[in-house]
């Protein structure tokens, strides 16, 4: 039933048209493009081999236990495929529908604590940013856990105003969830955020009561213990040290797959992290003012808020964009509050056309990148991705810009109003244009081997590569192993190559896109058979 946007929507107190519009942004173009390995291809693999091995407690690739993420997202997904099927964007449904939450949390905190005018551009705010609308956009756990842990640090904020059981119970239900999303981080962000906040603005007896709400502890474990129970019984000591200690533990204190930066990193790729709004993001930096007690507690809740997702995640030695998004929503929060705060038009100009400037000189970038690069697969996807990032992509995006730069630089519009528009044009040129593009660039050869491998009609082996998207297509587990004479698997050319080099076996190219191959081992076949036959 399509939404009126003249009335409001029942049982969320908003207009239809904001609903409508929030929808579109996180749902834009969802199946437009295919799934991205690693991290979407292990995320979906995982929740469909759990329907093919009958387990939906332990996540596996191939015939590998994956102890990266808790539960809770592979339930998700494993609902949405079996209603709509191994779709692409059946996999990142769970992502759309916590991104959508997730600003439809911010709007009802803003309407209850501020207004409902700042309430509407917060939830647009977030809606239209780069790095929120992005880990929406894709089937991973991340847009899922920070739906989760916004809506629990928005409750707290409540209960530190107006103290209450049922307050206490959203909270620690909602940090059980956190916790099946994706582990201890769900508990320690809040319980830093408040114990700062509370101690200093002599809350210490709410704060106690809290800790020590003992009915919500309770309920905590009754959610979140019996998936961590179940596992350890599965997996025993496995689970501890792939679970704990290395995707927890060892994520902080060491930098996993080549995730460094300096202390500045988050500081620096905030601003397109948070893209069309960076220059709003500096105006009101002057707000952290009120972090003092006594001041506006709104603000100090906020600014404490963002400044521990800063300051534990830059002392962490893996960095990842993604990761300050947990301390994002403060932010957008106070920039709709304070969005009257941004009065030069050339200040909100300078990070639109900063990202836009380099999409326009994305083609030229291409082969200065692939001068750098090692790796044969991420080489092919550069050599690739010049079909498709070429002179019309470069015009399309001078003609974002300029429209986005007409669109700043005219006095009819509030400089923060021009930005939520550039944002709908942000978002259009990267779900349409750029992320297709991409996807093209790097997964069409994946996708193709998938389709030719399932014409077979025999058992298709993982050799010598690791992109999971291939099982989703394909729709069926790829053992990881080196291959038998005879048997067909699924692998990078220059791996296949020195296979045949270093060990001497032989193989016949099946079928090849870029440097993806389906290959058969054709050194010992005769002699394999002919055993085969004696037994």
């Amino acid at each position: 039933m399509p939404v009126n946007l003249q009335m409001r929507v029942p049982g969320l107190n908003m207009p239809g048209w904001l609903l409508a519009t929030l929808v579109a942004f996180f749902f834009l173009n969802l199946n437009g493009f295919l799934l991205f390995d690693h991290d979407e291809g292990a995320f979906s693999e995982a929740t469909r081999g759990m329907f093919e091995r009958g387990d939906f407690i332990t996540t596996w690739l191939n015939d590998r236990v994956r102890f990266d993420k808790p539960i809770l997202i592979y339930w998700l997904q494993a609902a949405s495929i079996s209603l709509f099927g191994t779709e692409v964007w059946a996999f990142r449904l769970p992502s759309a529908l916590a991104g959508l939450g997730w600003s439809l949390a911010i709007f009802a905190f803003c309407r209850r604590y501020l207004n409902e005018a700042t309430a509407t551009v917060a939830a647009l705010m977030a809606a239209a940013a780069l790095g929120i609308n992005t880990i929406s956009h894709v089937a991973t756990a991340d847009a899922l856990l920070n739906a989760i842990l916004a809506t629990t640090l928005l409750i707290m904020y409540g209960y530190s105003q107006s103290p209450s059981n049922k307050l206490l119970y959203a909270i620690y239900a909602l940090m059980a969830l956190g916790v099946l999303t994706k582990g201890p981080v769900a508990v320690a962000i809040p319980l830093m955020v408040s114990a700062l906040f509370f101690l200093s603005h002599g809350l210490r007896t709410e704060f106690l009561r809290a800790i020590f709400f003992v009915p919500g502890w309770i309920l905590f474990i009754v959610i979140a213990a019996p998936w961590y129970i179940a596992e350890y019984m599965a997996q025993g000591q496995a689970f501890i040290d792939g679970f704990f200690l290395k995707h927890n533990v060892n994520r902080f204190n060491n930098a996993m797959e080549g995730h460094d930066g300096g202390f500045l990193f988050y500081p620096l790729v905030l601003p397109f992290v948070l893209a069309p709004f960076g220059g709003l993001l500096f105006r009101i930096l002057p707000s952290i003012r009120n972090l003092k007690p006594g001041k506006d507690a709104l603000d100090a809740w906020l600014w404490i808020w963002f400044l521990v997702v800063l300051i534990l995640f830059s002392l962490a030695s893996t960095k990842l964009p993604h990761y300050i998004l947990y301390g994002c929503t403060p932010l957008v929060i106070l920039m709709a509050r304070y969005r009257h705060w941004l009065h030069s038009r050339l200040l909100a100009l300078v990070f639109p056309l900063i990202l836009f400037a380099v999409m326009i000189a994305f083609p030229l970038l291409l082969p200065l990148a692939e001068q750098r690069l090692t790796n044969p697969i991420e080489i092919a996807v550069a050599q690739r991705a010049a079909q498709f990032f070429n002179q019309d992509f470069s015009i399309l995006a001078a003609v974002a810009a300029l429209i986005s730069a007409a669109l700043i630089l005219w006095k009819r519009f509030s400089p923060w109003f021009s930005l939520i528009l550039v944002g709908a044009i942000q978002a259009l040129f990267v779900w349409f244009l750029f992320i297709p593009a991409f996807s093209e660039s790097q997964q069409r050869p994946v996708w193709e081997a998938a389709q030719f491998a399932r014409t077979l009609n025999e058992p298709v082996y993982t050799q010598s590569i690791d992109m999971p998207s291939f099982n989703v297509y394909l729709d069926k587990v790829t053992e990881r192993r080196r291959l038998n004479p005879g048997e067909v698997g699924f692998g990078r050319e220059d791996r296949l190559a020195k296979d045949e080099e270093r060990l001497g076996i032989q193989y016949q190219v099946l079928f090849q896109s870029g440097p993806i191959q389906i290959v058969r081992r054709t050194d010992g076949t005769s002699s394999a058979s002919a055993a085969a036959e004696q037994h």
